[in-house]
This record gives C-alpha cells, sequence and structure tokens, in this order.
C-alpha cells in the first residue's frame, strides 16, 4: 500500500468568530476528535498599545522519514510578547492531525504551548499538515503552520507495488521492482506464487536481509492480450507477512492495434454523430505498412491516415447520426494489411444507441 495521503481541513472549533466582546468563547481542542468550549474573559478595551502581540519562533516541523505506524509527536511553541493576554480561539487542521494539549490563555511575557499528534497506522508517503491557529492578535489573526514528513511502509515496493509490462511476441520484455525493508528484523522471501502462463518471476538478493529486486519477465510464446494478475510473496514479517504486487501485462502481436476494442458508450438518437473514436494500427519495425478498412457496423465511418514513417495508421472513427438506430453498437473493423504474416486484424466494436 503505497499512496499520497489525502488530506482535508477539519475544524476542532465550531465557536463564532465574531460574537460580542463581553460574551465571546473560544473551543480547547482536546484529544478526540470531539471540541470542548470554554468560556474566556473580555478582551481590555484600553488604548491600542494594549493589546497581544504573537510570535512563533517555529512555523514548520519536518519530522524527517517515520515507519508506518509510529506516533509523531511535536509542541508548537509562541510567545505573547504584547501587554494583553493572548486568547486561543481556535485551531483547525489537516487530518489526522490532533491536538492534545494546548492553553486558552497565555499572559503577557509568557509562553505557550500547542502540543500536536500524528497517528500514521494509514499513512504513507509525503505529508503535509496545515495547521491554522486563530488568535486575539490584530496583527496575527491567523497564524499558519505546517507539519511535514515521509511515512515509509515496513516494507517498502519500489518504484511502485506494480508491474505494467508490454511487450511484442518473440522479443517478450521484463521489468523490475525493488523490495526494501525498513523494519529492524531481517527480512526473507519465503515463497513467490503466480500463474505461470503469462510470465515468470525472478527474486535476486541484493543485500540479504534489507532489500532485494523481484523481475517479471513476459513469455514471449504466451498468450497475447492485457491481464491483470496478483503476485503474493510470503514473508518473515510480523507485520506484513504478505505482499501484494499487481501484474499488469500485454502481449502483442507484431501487427496490432490501440486500443484493441473501440467501445462508443451510450448515445441518444440524434447526439451519436458526436460519437468520435481514434485507432491506432502499428505494424513494429515496419516501413512500407499498408491497410485497407472495412466494418459489418451500419453507419460508421472510417477515416485513415499513414504515419510518416509508413508503420501505423490513425483511424478516426465516428458514427454518422442520421444512420444511427436505437439499439446496440455491435460488429466488427477488418483491417486487411500487406503484412504476410497477419493479412487481416479484426477489431470488436461495441456501444448502445438510446432513446431521448
Amino acid at each position: 500500500m503505497i499512496s499520497r495521503v489525502t488530506r482535508r481541513i477539519v475544524f476542532l472549533a465550531l465557536s463564532p468568530l465574531f460574537a460580542s466582546c463581553g460574551s465571546q468563547h473560544v473551543v480547547a481542542p482536546a484529544g478526540a476528535q470531539d471540541s470542548v468550549t470554554v468560556k474566556r474573559g473580555s478582551a481590555s478595551p484600553g488604548a491600542v498599545s494594549n493589546r497581544p502581540k504573537a510570535a512563533f519562533p517555529e512555523s514548520r516541523y519536518e519530522f524527517g522519514e517515520v515507519l508506518s505506524g509510529g506516533v509523531v509527536e511535536h509542541d508548537f511553541a509562541f510567545i505573547n510578547q504584547g501587554s494583553a493576554p493572548m486568547l486561543i480561539q481556535k485551531v483547525s487542521m489537516t487530518t489526522p492531525l490532533l491536538v492534545t494539549k494546548m492553553p486558552h490563555e497565555v499572559a503577557p511575557g509568557a509562553e505557550g504551548r500547542i502540543h500536536f499528534k500524528l497517528d500514521t497506522a494509514n499513512l504513507e508517503g509525503e505529508f503535509e499538515g496545515t495547521i491554522l491557529v486563530f488568535l486575539n492578535d490584530p496583527a496575527l489573526p491567523q497564524a499558519n503552520l505546517t507539519f511535514a514528513g515521509r511515512i515509509v511502509p515496513a516494507i517498502e515496493l519500489s518504484p511502485r507495488p506494480a508491474f505494467f509490462v508490454a511487450g511484442q511476441r518473440g522479443p517478450g520484455n521484463r521489468a523490475a521492482i525493488e523490495i526494501v525493508n525498513h523494519e529492524s528484523e531481517p527480512l526473507t522471501i519465503e515463497k513467490i506464487e503466480h500463474p505461470t502462463e503469462r510470465f515468470t518471476t525472478q527474486l535476486e538478493t541484493l543485500k540479504r536481509g534489507q532489500r532485494y529486486r523481484l523481475t517479471l519477465a513476459l513469455k514471449p510464446d504466451g498468450p497475447g492480450g492485457k491481464t491483470s494478475d496478483i503476485i503474493l510473496m510470503r514473508t518473515s514479517s510480523k507485520r506484513m507477512p504478505v505482499l501484494k504486487v499487481g501484474a499488469n501485462t500485454y502481449l502483442y502481436e507484431k501487427v496490432h492495434t490501440f486500443p484493441d476494442v473501440v467501445e462508443f458508450g451510450t448515445w441518444h438518437v440524434g447526439d451519436a454523430g458526436h460519437a468520435a473514436v481514434i485507432l491506432m494500427i502499428h505494424q513494429e519495425g515496419g516501413s512500407d505498412f499498408k491497410v485497407q478498412l472495412s466494418t459489418d457496423v451500419p453507419g460508421l465511418s472510417l477515416k485513415s491516415e499513414r504515419g510518416s514513417k509508413g508503420d501505423r495508421y490513425q483511424v478516426e472513427i465516428t458514427l454518422i447520426s442520421e444512420k444511427g438506430r436505437v439499439g446496440p453498437i455491435k460488429g466488427s473493423i477488418f483491417i486487411d494489411t500487406n503484412d504476410h504474416e497477419f493479412p487481416r486484424v479484426v477489431v470488436p466494436v461495441r456501444g448502445q444507441i438510446v432513446e431521448r
């Protein structure tokens, strides 16, 4: 599981910011998500000089790299350099950050500390949390703080937890990912399980107990087309005894199309003329590739343009609106080529036209 952290701002206080001076309330966040409301005294209406003044020596805290599941805690300190009490009106922050302790009022010349806690149990990747502290300081009514770092899983799959491998029949193709152990205990890969008709895998030890490389090789004579499989790796880790790796493979022929199926989706009758799909036809290594196109789908228009290198065609496929009928769009596009190994390629066509 590697994904970037989804962020949203939650307010730990819901009390009005613009209440009357004699009956204002502030919220003191507790260790839970729920808010706790407390009364505060009214600010002095004295001279302009009789006011609080907040100074934050640190506005950004970087906790570096931590293992997923750990808890990061930090105090943001601030000093009231003014001549009136400093009041914290409310605090909001990116989840799952929490305030576990903070003062409601800081006297002139005194220091206040707001204690934050980040539970990384469900986090992986870069994290950058935003904290907003709302104060009664006219010069700094809102202090912006940052809580940032990187959360790594106990066992990391790099550069991503999945394979995406495409190759031509004959040459095939291969790709590799690294398995990085961030736990204190050495890691052993005990068993690797996956279907074998499309690809093979090989495990290489880079640093025993710490780093391994898993290579996936497409079988050059295996079944053609696209497939998504799962590779299971049994490990010695108590925290992550099974690692799941996606294996997305595509073995294509010398002459192939992209996409391999033309999907029009669903259109209302009368609007079908706006439906258009681009089909690419390739001959790997070709220089004098030629095709002729036909179809058994009524009302289908095919306009092709040959590429400058002579190895491909781009086909614009549209529906002729006045010939479109309510019902399924079903049939094929037939590509006749001058390649003696692949004289004809058939591409399925699917879709639907419905009443308004």
